[in-house]
């Protein structure tokens, strides 16, 4: 049990120090880093049939992909804030409707559309630096 607790301790501290000094291009990544992280705990723990896990994991899902969603600038971001509000939409109503069927091939596809949003905010950073 102590160890768990000293485990904790560093993933926090190493969460602080990811995000202090960070832009916030670079705060989107590590967003969609962790969330990406939670899907594919979802996705292994239906795949081995552990629902307290699969609950645990897609909860941190939905908690980012909320943070991600009102976050948004309407007013700077135009049509693509609005593309990314509605995908935000989907990505949410995909993940409640996970809880009730447990479909591994449903958490894969959450997934897959994830990274590919994710794979596009990397380009942009790129492109920026």
């Amino acid at each position: 049990m102590l160890n768990m607790n000293a485990v904790r301790a560093y993933q926090q501290a190493e969460q602080e120090f990811l995000v202090d000094g960070s832009d916030p291009h670079r705060l989107v990544q590590i967003l969609f880093t962790e969330l990406l992280a939670s899907m594919d705990r979802t996705t292994h723990a239906l795949e081995v049939n552990d629902l307290a896990a699969k609950s645990a994991a897609s909860s941190k899902a939905l908690t980012i992909v909320y943070v991600l969603a009102t976050s948004l600038d309407f007013e700077r971001g135009g049509e693509v804030a609005q593309s990314l509000s509605a995908f935000y939409a989907w990505v949410r109503s995909q993940l409640l409707a996970l809880t009730q069927d447990n479909s591994v091939e449903r958490s894969r596809s959450i997934r897959n559309a994830i990274a590919d949003i994710a794979d596009a905010w990397d380009q942009i950073g790129k492109k920026a630096a």
